[in-house]
C-alpha cells in the first residue's frame, strides 16, 4: 500500500482515505514507477521543430492542430525502444503509449469544440492528464487557458508534446503562451507528491484512454480528487471496454460510485465502430 504524508489539497474532504493508504499497484507489480519531474522548455525543443520533421494536421471543427510524427527509433529512451521492438503500445511501468494519438482523443477534441467552447477562456486552468501528443491541451491553450501537461514518459514530453505546443504558436505569442504552460513527467502519485506544496488545482481536467488498466483506478481517482477544484469538472474519454487488458468504463464508473466523491454524467457515445464514450465527473454536493 502507498501512503501519502501530506494533507488533502483537493475538494476539502475530511475522510481519512484522502491521505490514507492508496493502492497504486506497488505491491502487485515488480517494476518501479517513474519518479515525477518537471520538464522545462529549452532551445533543444525549438531545434526539434526547426529541423527536418514530418508534420501532420489534427482537425476538430474549424480548428487545425499541427503535430509532428516522431521517428521512435531515434528517441533516446530504452523503454520506448523496447516497446517499438515488441511492436507494443504499452509496457506497464515503462511506456504508457504516449507516442500514439488514440481514437478517443479525437472524440474529446470534437466534444470540446462543439459542446464546451464556452468553458475554455483566459483564467481557466486545465490539466491534460496522460497528455501524449498534447492535442487536448493545445486546444485549450489556443483558447486562452493556462495548461499543464502530464505524461508518464519524459521522452514523450521532450520529443512530442513540447514540440507540438511550439508548432501551434506564432513567433509573436511564444513567450506569452509558453509562460502559461507547464510539463510534468512520471507516475501519477509521484506527480502529486511533486506538486502538492504548490497548491495547484484545476478548473478542468481532460483525460483520454487512461482507464484501460483497472489496477490504476485507485490512483487515477485520487489524482482527480486531489487536483480538481470544488467547482471544476473532469472530462474523460474512453472505449467502453478494453478487451484483453481488463479495463472498462462501467468498471471505472462503479469504482467512482463506490468511492462516493464524484457524480458521473454520460455526455457522448459513438454511433459506429468501436464503442466509445465521454463522461463528466463533478464533486458530489455531500460526499460521504
Amino acid at each position: 500500500m502507498f501512503r501519502f504524508d501530506f494533507e488533502d489539497e483537493g475538494a476539502g474532504d475530511s475522510d481519512d482515505s484522502s491521505a490514507a493508504d492508496i493502492d497504486g499497484g506497488q505491491e502487485k507489480t515488480k517494476f518501479k514507477w517513474a519518479e515525477a519531474l518537471e520538464v522545462h522548455v529549452d532551445k533543444e525543443h525549438f531545434n526539434t521543430i526547426n529541423g527536418s520533421i514530418n508534420v501532420n494536421t489534427f482537425s476538430c471543427g474549424i480548428n487545425r492542430i499541427h503535430h509532428i510524427q516522431p521517428n521512435i527509433k531515434n528517441v533516446q529512451d530504452s523503454d520506448v525502444l523496447e516497446a517499438e521492438l515488441r511492436h507494443s503500445d504499452l509496457i506497464p511501468g515503462k511506456y504508457e503509449g504516449g507516442f500514439k494519438i488514440w481514437e478517443c482523443t479525437q472524440d474529446l477534441a470534437n466534444f470540446m469544440i462543439k459542446e464546451l467552447s464556452h468553458v475554455f477562456h483566459p483564467g481557466v486552468r486545465v490539466l491534460d492528464l496522460g497528455c501524449g501528443a498534447g492535442i487536448l491541451g493545445v486546444l485549450a491553450l489556443v483558447h486562452g487557458c493556462t495548461v499543464h501537461f502530464q505524461d508518464y514518459n519524459e521522452s514523450v514530453l521532450n520529443s512530442l508534446t513540447i514540440p507540438n505546443v511550439l508548432l501551434n504558436l506564432s513567433k509573436d505569442e511564444n513567450d506569452d503562451k509558453i509562460a502559461r504552460c507547464r510539463f510534468f513527467a512520471g507516475d501519477w502519485l509521484s506527480f502529486l507528491e511533486l506538486t502538492h506544496r504548490q497548491n495547484i488545482l484545476y478548473d478542468i481536467i481532460l483525460t483520454s484512454e487512461t482507464i484501460y488498466n483497472p489496477e490504476n483506478y485507485c490512483k487515477l481517482h485520487f489524482v482527480l480528487k486531489q487536483k480538481l477544484k470544488k467547482t471544476g469538472a473532469v472530462y474523460l474519454a474512453a472505449k467502453t471496454c478494453y478487451f484483453g487488458v481488463g479495463g472498462s468504463l462501467r468498471l471505472f464508473e462503479n469504482f467512482v460510485s463506490e468511492e462516493g466523491y464524484f457524480t458521473c454524467t454520460h455526455c457522448w457515445s459513438s454511433k459506429e465502430g468501436v464503442q466509445r464514450e465521454i463522461v463528466q465527473l463533478r464533486f458530489t454536493t455531500n460526499p460521504e
